[in-house]
């Protein structure tokens, strides 16, 4: 990995059509595989007492529900396994990148196929994992958010969504509201860096890219109802 290619995945944050222009002729993922792990664990950290607060209330809800004869059970089981929490949170944030990159890509080089760009699967992986940087960043800063509230007022998944969003107007609406949580501040800014991305890189004309990233949020905010609130 080049200080050049560093230098490059820097520049997807504060020069995206420049930095694109130069993943199109030379393609690089190394330091933005490195950066977007280090940013997932940062986020991680930064929240992890809202979410352990959170899981915790939500664990005590789940065994107060079970019947009289496996509460114990369960709450022997759970206690078991708290200790070991904060260590499967960063193990989960270094994994789980690795997860969703794979399914990001795989979109990008569908919509570059039906949308007349560069349909291949290693330009795809690079766009994927550059823009990743802006996703990162935006849950980075959505955790130092959480992380500047007492852990204690977090009483469940709403309160580890700090980002301004389309979300806020819909308190009373748990399908909403977790709809649009994909629409933070955060999450726009990826969404236009994911549309410069695949003009430039997988060479998708300008329309294109736009109804291919409109329908890329759409799948976030469709995964953030089923799943929960979330996404930066």
């Amino acid at each position: 990995m080049s200080l050049a290619g560093l230098a490059t995945y820097a520049q997807v944050v504060f020069a995206p059509r420049r930095a694109f222009a130069r993943l199109s002729d030379v393609p690089t993922w190394g330091w933005a595989a490195l950066g977007g792990c280090v940013l997932t664990v940062a986020a991680v950290l930064l929240s992890e007492r809202a979410q352990l607060h959170v899981l915790a209330i939500t664990e005590a809800q789940r065994i107060a529900a079970l019947p009289a004869g496996e509460r114990l059970r369960a709450q022997m089981a759970a206690n078991q396994i708290a200790s070991a929490r904060p260590a499967l949170f960063i193990a989960g944030a270094l994994v789980a990148p690795w997860v969703l990159w794979p399914l990001i890509a795989f979109f990008f080089f569908l919509a570059a196929l039906v949308g007349n760009g560069r349909a291949r699967l290693s330009l795809a992986w690079v766009t994927a994992l550059n823009t990743y940087a802006v996703y990162g960043i935006a849950g980075v800063a959505n955790a130092a958010l959480v992380a500047l509230h007492d852990p204690a007022t977090a009483q469940g998944p709403d309160d580890l969504l700090r980002l301004p969003s389309p979300a806020l107007l819909f308190p009373h609406a748990p399908a909403l509201h977790a709809f649009f949580s994909a629409y933070t501040i955060g999450g726009l800014w990826y969404y236009a860096i994911v549309a410069i991305g695949l003009q430039s890189v997988m060479r998708m004309p300008r329309t294109q890219a736009i109804v291919a990233t409109v329908i890329f949020s759409l799948l976030f905010g469709v995964l953030a109802a089923l799943g929960g609130a979330g996404h930066p």
